[in-house]
């Protein structure tokens, strides 16, 4: 297996790390057998890949195998974010060249410097992904991933853009919308909610993210209890 080094992996603040370890919990009452759960967001810059990283961050450091497979193959920030290079020094392979056929999952999977934490990351950009996810080959590979790791996380783009997670989310056990506090109203969260339920997606609930005092009439959108701030 190849291996990736984040650079950029500095450690989380105590209110972050407690707020994963609430949503970890709160995951695992959510439902026996969740362990793919796929993350969105209403808008951009709500922080829903931070969330997803500190997910899978979270989740390893409690022992268990954990992969993040960054879906976003319009507009990662994944490698930019957090320094990712490849060890090798060759480019990266990833999720679109294993959907498009151009390159086999497991040269697309990383080992990172995180222990228990394992990276799919973009590789290269299509123009038009949708149709990538609706295919046998995406519901193929994540049942052979399942098969691997204790854990799945799918970064997958906002709905308030584009169809892809709700394409996404169906294939999962679960689906988390990280919502940017005073960014969207109610409605527009309570769309993206019925958006996931009407493809038969599992929504668990929502991740309130950027939060401080000035957004306490907020807090009726977390479910989770674990909003934070960053």
């Amino acid at each position: 297996m190849r291996s990736v080094t984040i650079s950029e992996l500095k450690e989380p603040s105590y209110e972050m790390s407690e707020a994963m370890n609430v949503l970890r919990t709160n995951v695992s009452y959510s439902g026996e057998g969740v362990r793919l759960v796929a993350i969105t967001s209403v808008d951009e810059n709500a922080g829903k890949s931070i969330v997803s990283f500190e997910m899978m961050r979270n989740y390893a450091n409690a022992g268990l195998k954990t992969l993040l497979i960054d879906a976003d193959l319009r507009k990662s920030v994944f490698s930019a974010r957090y320094g990712a290079t490849v060890d090798d020094g060759l480019q990266f392979t990833g999720l679109a060249d294993v959907l498009s056929g151009k390159g086999e999952i497991n040269d697309a999977v990383y080992k990172t410097n995180i222990p228990n934490a394992y990276l799919l990351p973009v590789g290269n950009y299509v123009l038009n992904p949708t149709p990538l996810f609706s295919g046998k080959i995406f519901t193929a590979m994540l049942d052979v991933l399942k098969k691997a790791f204790d854990f799945i996380i799918i970064d997958t783009p906002p709905l308030g853009r584009v169809i892809d997670a709700a394409i996404i989310a169906p294939n999962c056990n679960g689906a988390i919308i990280v919502v940017g506090a005073n960014e969207v109203d109610y409605r527009q969260v309570n769309d993206a909610k019925n958006q996931l339920l009407r493809v038969g997606a599992n929504v668990l609930g929502c991740v309130l993210n950027k939060v401080g005092g000035e957004n306490a009439g907020y807090k009726h959108y977390n479910r989770y209890g674990s909003e934070y701030r960053y």
